[in-house]
């Protein structure tokens, strides 16, 4: 793609689910040039059942609605293109909305969709700036379980209908710290495939910054700034140590909980514990090995320590 044809979205934090992305994306747009949106890019994914609303991509849009505009002919370029496009109407509608000059996304690819998902975002622009945030897995894995079982534990208090005994089960289980296996699963499954698909991705694509949501926890303020100078890098935009600083503070866990400090749990909230390391408070031994079993060897290649002997012993 030539620089005159640029899209639109400057940078997309790539991740898999529950691994801080709304976090990132607030600290994110608290600079005052800059705004991170979320409409869903790519995947050809549909799932009108979810409880929180219907989950649908932009491709999966372009998709259903390319077949209904009277086209002599309807191919795999202009389901492309129809989907790029409205990719940019969306990016330039918000850079409007918010005044910004930098916009992105953060992008969470849907089940099994995570491979087509970064070939799709390659052939959008592969110029454009990528951050991959990765996490623990593990604490990925409760991040994810804990906020099903809160969906269906609200379910069940509200009396809804569509309400069943699994949701009364689904609020016991959040109590007792219990990874029901059907999450377990699902969101193992998930971080294997986000990570994966992102990892032998990179050569696609120009600029690829790889980034530990524990070390955001730790040292935010230096951290933040390299993400942020990232994504700003040949826009024109500065950042300075102070508005790094001035970003991490907006999106601090304190003012996204309206309080509460790091460690200080609500198993109810969106924004549940802000720690790292959580997993071993609801792993069973069982879960330990699985998950050492299948993606020990991807989570070393993240940077992280497997540590299965000590916590099995």
């Amino acid at each position: 793609m030539t620089q005159a044809n640029k899209r639109l979205i400057r940078f997309v934090v790539f991740a898999s689910p529950k691994s801080g992305t709304t976090w990132i994306q607030k600290l994110i747009s608290a600079h005052k040039d800059m705004h991170c949106g979320e409409s869903r890019l790519f995947g050809n994914y549909f799932d009108p059942s979810n409880p929180t609303g219907p989950h649908i991509t932009v491709e999966q849009t372009a998709m259903h609605m390319v077949q209904h505009l009277g086209l002599d002919r309807v191919d795999d370029r202009l389901h492309h293109d129809l989907t790029f496009d409205m990719i940019d109407a969306i990016a330039s509608r918000c850079a409007i909305e918010t005044g910004a000059s930098v916009y992105g996304e953060k992008f969470t690819p849907y089940p099994g969709t995570a491979e087509h998902a970064v070939d799709m975002l390659a052939k959008y622009d592969n110029s454009v700036r990528v951050v991959h945030l990765v996490r623990d897995g593990r604490d990925v894995i409760v991040s994810g379980a804990a906020h099903r079982l809160n969906i269906a534990r609200q379910r069940w208090a509200s009396g809804k209908p569509g309400t069943a005994s699994d949701d009364l089960e689904a609020a016991q289980q959040l109590d007792d710290r219990v990874v029901p296996d059907v999450w377990f699963q699902h969101f193992l499954e998930n971080w294997i495939d986000a990570n994966t698909a992102m990892l032998e991705a990179v050569p696609m694509f120009g600029s690829v910054l790889r980034v530990q949501y524990e070390d955001l926890l730790s040292d935010p303020d230096e951290h933040a700034l390299h993400l942020l100078r990232h994504i700003a890098e040949g826009a024109g935009v500065g950042v300075t140590p102070g508005q790094a600083k001035a970003c991490v503070e907006a999106a601090s866990f304190r003012n996204l909980t309206g309080g509460r400090e790091p460690g200080e749990e609500n198993r109810q909230s969106f924004f549940r514990k802000g720690t790292a390391g959580d997993w071993e408070n609801w792993f069973t031994i069982d879960q330990m090995h699985e998950f050492d079993e299948r993606a020990g060897e991807l989570l070393e290649a993240l940077g992280y320590d497997r540590g299965i002997a000590e916590q099995a012993a």
